[in-house]
């Protein structure tokens, strides 16, 4: 079991990584890939956290090592107060704004029984809660109205997630 790798670490893409990325190999997982295509030299480990599901992020950068498609660059510095609290800021104007999009989307796909996951993602506290809360919600509707009902959801959601990742 690998352990979380130290946060401030920041990571770029070997020259087989960018190769990796650019024509995919197949020789990684899609969580591994994601992650992948983030590293850049400039995010720190802390900053691709949002893009995993718990747990997940140290493995997969163990597995990017292993296969020599990332390395380490240097060790970010703690952002100060104010950079925490901008940062604490747009997160809830970006969750905010991911909420007012996604309203009526789940009554809209499921009925009365979209209620309760409009309740779930009303009741999101960051885009993390709401991105584990989707993922749930996509597979419900799809299982409940159909492989059509899930790629809408999946296409009204993408954008809110593009944008809370060009803000990352």
């Amino acid at each position: 079991m690998s352990r979380e790798p130290d946060p401030r670490l920041v990571y770029a893409r070997t020259a087989e990584g960018h190769d990796e990325a650019a024509a995919p190999g197949g020789g990684i997982g899609p969580g591994a890939r994601r992650i992948l295509e983030l590293i850049d030299g400039q995010r720190c480990v802390g900053d691709l956290q949002d893009f995993a599901r718990p747990g997940e992020l140290g493995p997969i950068i163990a597995e990017l090592e292993s296969q020599r498609l990332i390395e380490v660059t240097g060790i970010a510095e703690e952002p100060s107060e104010a950079q925490r609290r901008a940062r604490a800021s747009a997160e809830l104007a970006l969750l905010t704004q991911a909420k007012r999009t996604l309203r009526g989307l789940f009554d809209a796909e499921l009925g009365t029984a979209g209620h309760v996951w409009e309740a779930r993602v009303a009741d999101c506290v960051s885009m993390e809660v709401l991105r584990l809360v989707l993922r749930e919600a996509v597979d419900v509707v799809y299982f409940r109205s159909g492989e059509a009902a899930a790629r809408r959801v999946v296409a009204a959601v993408r954008p809110v997630f593009e944008q809370a990742q060009r803000a990352h």
